[in-house]
């Protein structure tokens, strides 16, 4: 270690010229508290693309339709897979005649336009007329693959947003999400693939669900 003094800094007096200097460094105590501190925190890179890729599909979301998918498989919000018979998806007297016309043999093109589509999830209802158990939930998202497999079709979502599964139920809001609510077993009470045309963001709207998140 060299005994030069460190360049500018003055000789003391009576310091000796090969005198090492040292300078003090005392320990400093910051009080931050109520004072705004900004954090940059880096994602993974898979969670950085989760939100990437949710962000672009709610903004490519119709506003004219949306689909329902309703099943009886108690995993459904564990894998994010429902699993549909065929015979209860995209059946002629459930989905509008252009939808069904585009969208029901599930053509390549028919698919990409399923994927625009935000999607509403839930299980069957466990009571009758209209009413649901007030534990159960309802998840608003967006349809990630579509796959036939056999006499069923898997489709995979990513979910968005759960809800109370009662909101669909009231009537008062039935009606704009364009469901039936005046029988027996209603349409939350059937496993079945079917596409509404109806607004879902001013049926949110109506349900109070106005927070949910929707395109421009």
């Amino acid at each position: 270690m060299s005994n030069e003094l460190i360049p500018g800094m003055p000789n003391l007096p009576g310091t000796p010229a090969n005198m090492t200097y040292i300078k003090e460094n005392k320990p400093q105590t910051f009080n931050i508290e109520n004072s705004k501190v900004d954090f940059n925190i880096h994602l993974p890179q898979n969670e950085t693309m989760g939100s990437a890729e949710q962000m672009i599909s709610i903004q490519r979301f119709s506003k004219e339709y949306y689909q329902l998918l309703v099943t009886c498989e108690e995993d459904v919000f564990t894998t994010n897979v429902i699993t549909i018979s065929a015979d209860r998806a995209l059946v002629q007297c459930s989905v509008p005649s252009e939808i069904y016309e585009r969208c029901s043999t599930l053509s390549d093109a028919g698919i990409e336009e399923l994927k625009t589509i935000p999607a509403i999830i839930c299980q069957e209802n466990t009571k009758l007329r209209g009413e649901a158990d007030p534990a159960q939930w309802a998840m608003y998202g967006y349809i990630r693959r579509i796959q036939k497999a056999g006499r069923s079709i898997k489709i995979a979502f990513h979910p968005i947003a759960a809800f109370p599964q009662s909101k669909l139920c009231e009537k008062s809001n039935a009606v704009y999400f364009d469901l039936n609510m005046d029988c027996a077993i209603t349409d939350l009470n059937r496993s079945a693939w079917t596409v509404h045309k109806t607004n879902l963001f001013e049926a949110f709207d109506e349900a109070g669900l106005s927070h949910l998140p929707r395109p421009y």
